[in-house]
């Protein structure tokens, strides 16, 4: 790529944004994505991040996203990788680990911390990937921080603002007591925000998904436990952020009319009717992360209707009433089935729904219970929208594989094996493809494959990313190699797992008893 092309795309980009901070200062920070612009400006974490690195004294801070490998610049002020004193990575998914590996080879910057000399700038991490197993940086970047920024500030607003060189800058930050680096024997407990450090947008961005619109973190993790989802354990406690906070922080800080409302279950939020309602005489208009079905009414779709909401999701997860007891995710078929013709009446033109394949103690018939809910589902909508409003509504449904996540009590699982999950995901496949106006996505095998992998990777993961790079990035070739090296991870909750030895949420008893009720349910 010439180099004027790509600074000409980072200034397009920034022509498109609201809010970017342009700012010279003694030490430079590069505060890296490893993905493209588009999904990077959707993560209101790397946002607050790079709103407080700018905030420090003689600190300035410029993004890096993976829109190009080589001859790659930053976004503010187009330079190069190397004219920064520290490279601060934001990261939350696993696959991206491999987009940073190739990143840094590209800029000729050593990719295991054992081998950079002090000549190559400090890498430090940071991001959900770090709470929920670190292992998988734990060979990269010199040190990760765990937790939430917000409540670091004041320390790394110390050593940043005294940044002399990378030796002074890591022993004073890997002294710090959430840091997880090499010289600590004992397990990191994550830092935790509380009800007024709720994340938000810096910039308002004019590209992506939610472009045009101002994010707002409305609560931090999730009280319904699912034992699947890592946003119940890995970011305990659930937090609900501060109304009265969050409404001044809108009016001060909000340029646009559309605003991106963040939570794990936005419909459970106790004063969720009084924000809306506030927000709505303000004149704003709103989309919405997640809604859980059995907190949905009249009243709450009437108002994210007449606030711009065209879209609810229903994630029943799965339609097999056994595995909703393995999951802990309890909604009836009832529920779904009144709720759908709720949302269908109130307006809603675009119904998407989630499930998983591949869970544990899964068999084909509960694949066929899947396509049997969507066909039902499908058919309410359908009949509803067209007898309140002559339209017929679209209907989406996402299918995810099952993918056995660490601090979760499914992380002492294995996944499903290639023949049986290629199996279902067939039969899946040509249930849906009957149904009339569902669109249908799944998960592709070989994407489950990679992210199985990464998921419960340990310390020997970083085998797998020699073989990355001496296969010429070519992660399927890497993959075959590294098997010899991949030892399983599951079954005994008497050993503690490598990604438990670094961190510690306190959650040890919990997971474990809640692993022992899947085995119960198994029984039943």
């Amino acid at each position: 790529m010439e180099k004027w092309s790509v600074i000409k795309h980072y200034r397009d980009i920034l022509a498109s944004e609201k809010g970017t901070i342009l700012k010279n200062a003694r030490t430079k920070v590069a505060l890296v994505y490893p993905n493209n612009y588009e999904i990077g400006m959707q993560n209101i974490g790397f946002q607050t991040a790079y709103r407080i690195f700018n905030s420090f004294q003689d600190v300035c801070c410029e993004r890096f996203v993976l829109d190009f490998y080589e001859d790659n610049l930053s976004i503010e002020n187009q330079r190069f990788l190397a004219e920064f004193d520290i490279i601060a990575l934001s990261i939350n998914y696993e696959e991206d680990v491999l987009n940073f590996i190739k990143f840094l080879d590209s800029q000729k910057i050593p990719v295991f911390t054992d081998d950079r000399g002090v000549e190559h700038p400090p890498v430090i991490a940071g991001g959900a990937l770090s709470l929920i197993n670190p292992c998988l940086l734990y060979s990269i970047a010199d040190l990760q921080l765990a937790g939430d920024i917000e409540p670091m500030i004041p320390d790394l607003k110390n050593v940043f603002e005294h940044y002399k060189d990378k030796k002074d800058f890591l022993c004073k930050i890997g002294a710090l007591s959430y840091a997880v680096v090499y010289s600590k024997t004992e397990r990191v407990k994550p830092l935790r925000k509380k009800n007024e450090d709720f994340a938000r947008s810096c910039i308002i961005s004019g590209k992506g998904e939610f472009a045009g619109e101002y994010l707002v973190e409305l609560s931090s993790g999730c009280k319904y436990n699912c034992r699947f989802c890592t946003a119940s354990y890995s970011f305990k406690p659930y937090r609900i952020f501060n109304r009265k906070k969050i409404i001044e922080t809108v009016k001060k800080e909000c340029r646009v009319k559309n605003l991106g409302l963040i939570s794990a279950a936005f419909g459970d939020l106790p004063d969720i009717y009084d924000l809306l309602t506030e927000l709505k005489i303000m004149g704003y208009n709103v989309s919405v992360s997640s809604l859980r079905i059995d907190s949905l009414d009249d009243v709450l779709l009437s108002l994210l209707k007449s606030m711009g909401v065209r879209s609810v999701t229903i994630a029943e997860e799965t339609a097999s009433e056994k595995l909703k007891k393995v999951i802990a995710k309890n909604i009836t078929p009832d529920q779904i089935y009144k709720k759908t013709e709720i949302i269908a009446k109130a307006g809603i033109e675009n119904l998407k729904l989630y499930y998983m394949i591949g869970l544990p103690f899964e068999k084909e018939d509960d694949i066929h219970l899947i396509v049997d809910r969507v066909k039902r589902v499908s058919d309410i909508f359908r009949e509803t929208q067209v007898k309140y409003y002559n339209r017929i509504g679209r209907i989406r449904v996402s299918v995810n594989i099952f993918i056995p996540k660490p601090f979760t009590p499914f992380q002492y699982f294995e996944p499903d094996e290639k023949s049986p999950l290629k199996r279902k995901i067939s039969l899946l496949k040509k249930g849906v493809a009957r149904i009339p106006n569902v669109k249908f996505e799944i998960m592709s095998y070989n994407s489950a494959e990679l992210q199985i992998l990464l998921s419960k990777s340990g310390f020997e993961v970083k085998e797998l990313y020699k073989e990355y790079m001496e296969n010429g990035f070519q992660i399927k070739s890497a993959i075959n190699q590294y098997r010899r090296y991949k030892c399983s991870k599951g079954g005994n909750i008497n050993e503690k797992l490598d990604w438990e030895k670094l961190i510690d949420h306190n959650t040890d008893e919990l997971l474990q008893r809640e692993y022992e009720k899947c085995l119960k349910v198994k029984e039943e």
